[in-house]
């Protein structure tokens, strides 16, 4: 049984807890903002860790405690989505298959970009010109389809060596890559390509992972 002193420190550590988050997730954000400013002034060759970190008013070291390249402040919203989808499989109802869990996250429209020139966010057609980011995008796919085949794995208690979850995750982030590529080249209809996409995925995962 805790003692009454560890009870009372344990609003305080959260709440100490819940600010250094808050802390590091606007530190993320600025640097974030800092590149995307550059890039509009600068061109994409024209950006730099060390001008980010500046801009964004940290140590150039900080920057990497954030991302591991240059490239990844621009493909940022990739590791967001990912973290949406498996916060959605985790706290979904256990009965729940895991494609219905995820439906919203895969659907969703892209954020509204920021105004202003100086902030607003370039657009993936146009990143992906530039082939150091579309090499890392492809190893962050790789990356991506690991994290996630190791989230459903926890969460639907597999076995080690099972699969499943290994072909779930492939099955997800394959849809996601087909839907992001058909949608830049038919912006107008993103929406409608990625419901398509979803009903193609829900034909083999509609009942994957949901509890009897």
């Amino acid at each position: 049984m805790q003692n009454t002193s560890t009870l009372q420190t344990l609003p305080m550590k959260r709440a100490h807890e819940g600010l250094r988050e808050r802390k590091k997730q606007k530190t993320r954000q600025a640097l974030i903002e800092a590149a995307m400013r550059l890039y509009r002034e600068k061109g994409f060759e024209g950006v730099t860790i060390a001008a980010i970190a500046e801009q964004a008013d940290v140590a150039p070291r900080t920057f990497f405690s954030y991302f591991e390249t240059k490239e990844d402040v621009f493909l940022s919203r990739g590791d967001e989505r990912l973290e949406r989808v498996v916060r959605a499989i985790q706290s979904r109802n256990r009965r729940q298959p895991i494609l219905e869990a995820i439906h919203s996250v895969l659907l969703e429209d892209r954020e509204p970009r920021r105004k202003g020139k100086s902030t607003e966010a370039p657009g993936l057609s146009g990143l992906l010109a530039h082939p150091a980011i579309a090499n890392r995008l492809r190893e962050r796919w790789n990356r991506w389809e690991d994290l996630l085949a190791e989230a459903i794995a926890k969460d639907v208690g597999a076995r080690p060596g099972d699969p499943e979850p290994r072909v779930v995750a492939a099955a997800l982030t394959g849809a996601i890559r087909v839907a992001a590529a058909a949608a830049r080249e038919q912006p107008d209809r993103s929406r409608q390509i990625a419901e398509r996409v979803f009903k193609l995925l829900s034909y083999g995962l509609s009942r994957y992972g949901a509890g009897k």
